[in-house]
């Protein structure tokens, strides 16, 4: 508690105060009782309540509403009003952000409030490490948890920025025993000296009474006011360290002049026996009072630390007392082990006299470089081996709402590199390893990916090529490095693969897919540059292309098939092509000699193992492996409640009556991902039944009546069924001139799909055909459309323009300019099975559409398909929410809507994965 000391005259502005951890006084502004400003809303967020007060203000806990995720506010007070205060206040905003790492606290927002600035960072709520020193922790436990902040620091300082305050309070604990370096506030870029600091003064450091810096964590050279650098920091990291381990501070007096000359001349007691001979040299090191011999970089910290810890491991596994008790029974146990070596000896010789009979199980060891609770994908190696980038996010194989992060290897903490809500994908270091290039956020406005590159040390994304996809460097000994990608041509849905200097200077295409629906995601190129493997799809993922780099031809496909082929890369001596594919089991790693070799599984299990990328000796790859489950819930006037529980449940839908839900279950298809049998729920009873075993489905359509269903299968040709749900006849074929894709119950007697036309190169086009078979013609004549949904009448085609990605228009035959619905409010959402961004309930009595995540249910009238709509389509969700008689249905990610707004299905999708290393067998 603060108290006043009435034995100092101080003047109007400032009175004198005793700090309980400190045992001097201190001069500190008078502050004023700060206003509570719970309940006030800032932006997104709602003030909740404070937990916190500093000196420069107040911490309140508040509610990010976008979000729906807790955060902290800091307010800084009138009293630290001043320019230069509010210049530090902003500087820590800036520097915290520009600083990307687990360990170090992640600021979210700043800004300024009726003159008053803010500054919003993730909530840390376990208290500071001050609180956790008076625990009970052992060495180990706390050079655990020091080690991260350690590795935040050194990724600090390689970014050019010394922190200045380390100190326990400024060492957040998260619950989960977690630990985040905080306040920013007084940082500064490398070799600022002290007295050029126009915030910083000599002596007790403080400018008008503000204290700046903490006195009992200077180190010797911040004390006397000479230049610092990293070494500082690695100073007061090592008092830290030392009050952790020995239980105060290495350095104390009665007053501030007094502990700084002990800073200067007194050498630290020493720290208990307890604590190991190597942790007590690493804290010597760091308490050198002359920089010169200190530890010349935090980095140096870090490996010492790491190095102490793994040695600390191998030591307790073979501690004195286990040999001893191994001493005791060693007589005991040598007949039993003679006997053991007999029969292990009998069991390998039969084992090699039967290798030719029946295959070996595999052997190889996996090595894990992460290890998230939720999901790390789409690794890369850099060049010299000593690096992986990956995305920390749940979609292994296309854009994924994620991060960028990069790690040293072996034992580097994963630091994140980009913190937006853009979708990323395909990772890749430059040939030197100083930046990052992935695939960022699409364009709202066209169907053009974005490449964008960031530095390894941290930085802001900057943008590196318009329409760019899945960007790798190839490096050669001799000429400058290119760069190989993906683009679209402009065809519809088409993508290339097209070589050109970074600058996009003489680019060639080097693989351009026949079909207009043909998309070629990404490739690798072989060391030699001749060859190129390509990844791509038409209308789901294909097996991988063997192309020639110089674009000669078309090239073959290459690896198992039938197969979808997500990912695929070289050996480095060129040798063996390596593809991550599934063919019906799951997917797994498989390769094939190059060129015509016989394709043969290198991975197996119930896991899947997506992403591949060599290491430069080519004596191992990393993969991202894991699982992913969805489940189908449904909610309702009881509430929500979870229909599935086993596999993967996708693309529900509520019967007509209310009463039944359909869904589908991944099965063992080789045409998709997104291929499933169909299986009902009845909603009353709780009874699941499997409907028509015989067909694997993407898409299927309930007719209003709730009596048949219609589907397009999985098959290449993709024919159209239609089947009666009560299985009372058989299904039945339509003969169609294109292959269909998804297909929907129209006008009565009428089906609507999209299909597939091999006269026009395999352009996509909306078709409409009677249920009888005949009436075949074309509904929509324009490829550049990806339809969602029709309207109860058949008279409207609901499609995303994938020239305008972002864009939900409705089509119809015979009007040459289609209704707007908005402009940007459709966006991909993987590969997972996603709901339409707009359909109707079957009596068509509602419309829903979804905007910003949001589902609104809007009345129509008897015989009116679409609600007054703006020329230029809805703006916003509010705009949506505005239209009369409108309501939220839901702000659930998945909602599949059903007969009228009070029912409803969604999914959850649960996914684990990370990044291991795999030997090469």
């Amino acid at each position: 508690m603060l108290t006043r000391s009435p034995s100092r005259d101080v003047n109007e502005r400032h009175r004198i105060l005793r700090a309980p951890t400190e045992s001097w006084i201190l001069f500190a502004p008078v502050v004023k009782e700060p206003p509570n400003l719970t309940g006030f809303r800032v932006g997104v967020y709602v003030v909740q309540a404070p937990v916190g007060s500093g000196g420069m203000g107040t911490v309140y806990r508040a509610l990010d509403t976008k979000l729906n995720r807790p955060a902290a506010i800091k307010f800084l007070t009138d009293d630290f009003a001043d320019p230069a205060t509010r210049r530090r206040f902003q500087r820590e905003a800036q520097t915290a952000s520009a600083l990307n790492h687990p360990h170090i606290l992640t600021v979210l927002d700043a800004g300024e409030m009726d003159g008053r600035q803010y500054l919003v960072t993730e909530l840390v709520d376990g208290g500071t490490f001050r609180e956790w020193i008076n625990g009970q922790h052992d060495w180990r436990e706390t050079v655990e948890l020091l080690t991260g902040v350690a590795d935040g620091l050194a990724v600090a300082h390689e970014a050019g920025i010394l922190h200045r305050d380390i100190k326990p309070e400024n060492i957040l604990i998260t619950k989960s025993g977690y630990a985040k370096l905080a306040d920013f506030g007084l940082a500064k870029p490398r070799d600022v000296a002290v007295g050029e600091d126009s915030e910083t003064v000599t002596d007790l450091r403080t400018r008008a009474g503000v204290i700046v810096g903490t006195t009992p964590y200077m180190s010797p050279e911040q004390a006397i006011g000479r230049a610092i650098d990293g070494r500082s920091d690695i100073f007061s990291f090592g008092i830290v360290l030392y009050e952790a381990l020995k239980g105060r501070r290495p350095f104390t007096g009665p007053t501030p002049p007094d502990v700084l000359d002990a800073i200067l001349r007194v050498t630290p007691e020493p720290l208990p026996e307890t604590v190991p001979v190597e942790l007590r040299s690493i804290v010597t090191k760091a308490l050198e009072k002359d920089p010169a011999i200190r530890f010349q970089s935090m980095r140096e910290v870090v490996a010492d630390l790491r190095r102490l810890l793994r040695h600390s491991s191998e030591v307790s596994a073979a501690r004195p007392e286990a040999v001893g008790r191994f001493r005791q029974r060693h007589v005991a146990l040598a007949g039993a082990l003679s006997l053991f070596i007999l029969m292990a000896a009998g069991a390998g010789l039969y084992a090699l006299l039967s290798a030719s009979r029946r295959p070996a199980p595999s052997s190889m060891q996996y090595t894990q470089l992460t290890n998230f609770a939720d999901s790390a994908v789409q690794p890369a190696l850099s060049a010299d081996g000593r690096m992986l980038t990956f995305v920390r996010g749940d979609e292994p194989t296309l854009p994924s709402a994620g991060q960028v992060y990069v790690k040293l290897l072996p034992d580097g903490e994963p630091v994140q590199l980009t913190r937006d809500n853009s979708l990323k994908m395909n990772p890749s270091f430059s040939p030197d390893g100083t930046r990052i290039a992935y695939t960022g956020a699409l364009d709202a406005t066209k169907f053009d990916f974005l490449t964008w590159v960031v530095p390894v040390l941290g930085g802001s994304p900057q943008r590196f090529l318009t329409n760019a996809e899945g960007l790798a460097w190839i490096s050669s000994p001799t000429e400058p490095p290119r760069v190989l990608f993906s683009e679209m041509t402009g065809h519809g849905a088409q993508m290339s693969l097209v070589t050109s200097s970074e600058s996009r200077v003489e680019p060639r295409t080097v693989y351009k897919p026949p079909s207009e629906n043909g998309m070629a995601h990404r490739s690798s190129s072989s060391p030699d540059r001749k060859w190129l493997l390509a990844v791509e799809m038409d209308g789901s993922w294909l097996p991988c292309r063997l192309v020639p780099f110089d674009g000669s031809s078309l090239g073959k496909p290459v690896g198992p098939t039938p197969a979808q082929c997500t990912d695929a890369a070289w050996s480095p001596d060129g040798q063996w092509m390596y593809f991550s594919t599934d063919t019906g089991s799951g997917t797994h790693i498989w390769r094939q000699r190059f060129p015509d070799g016989t394709p043969e599984q290198v991975t197996f299990g119930t896991t899947a193992e997506n992403g591949i990328h060599f290491a430069p000796d080519g004596r191992s790859f990393v993969t991202s492996i894991g699982t992913s489950q969805s489940t189908v819930w449904v909610h309702d006037a009881k509430g929500s409640r979870q229909i599935t529980s086993e596999g993967y449940g996708f693309r529900p839908s509520i019967s007509p009556d209310g009463r039944k839900l359909y869904y589908l279950v991944r099965g063992g298809s080789t045409g998709s991902f997104n291929a499933g049998g169909l299986w009902m729920t009845d909603l009353a009873s709780g009874e699941k039944q499997r409907l028509l075993p015989d067909f694997q489905m993407q898409y299927y359509s309930i007719s209003s009546d709730g009596q048949r269903i219609a589907f397009a299968d999985d098959k290449a040709e993709g024919g159209i069924w239609l089947a009666p749900l009560d299985a009372r006849t058989a299904p039945r074929r339509l003969s169609t001139a294109v292959a269909a894709w998804n297909v929907f119950f129209g006008a009565r007697g009428q089906l609507v799909f999209m299909g597939a036309d091999p006269a026009k190169q395999g352009a996509l086009f909306v078709y409409r055909i009677n249920e009888d078979g005949s009436g075949f013609e074309t509904m929509v004549e324009t490829s550049n459309i990806l339809p969602f949904s029709v309207s109860p009448d058949g008279r409207f085609v609901i499609a995303q323009d994938s020239r305008a990605f972002g864009s939900l228009k409705a089509y119809a035959k015979g009007i040459a300019d289609p209704v707007v619905i908005c402009q940007t409010c459709s966006f991909p959402q993987g590969t997972a099975p996603a709901p339409p961004d707009l359909a109707w309930s079957p009596d068509g009595r509602f419309m829903y559409l979804k905007f910003g995540g949001s589902t609104y249910a809007i009345p129509l009238k008897s015989g009116v398909m679409l609600p007054r709509i703006p020329d230029s389509g809805f703006e916003s969700k509010e705009a949506v929410a505005a239209l009369p008689g409108a309501r939220l249905v839901s702000d659930e990610a998945n909602v599949f809507t059903g007969p009228d707004p009070s029912i409803y299905a969604f999914t959850k999708v649960t996914t684990q994965r990370n990044i291991y290393r795999v030997p090469v067998p």
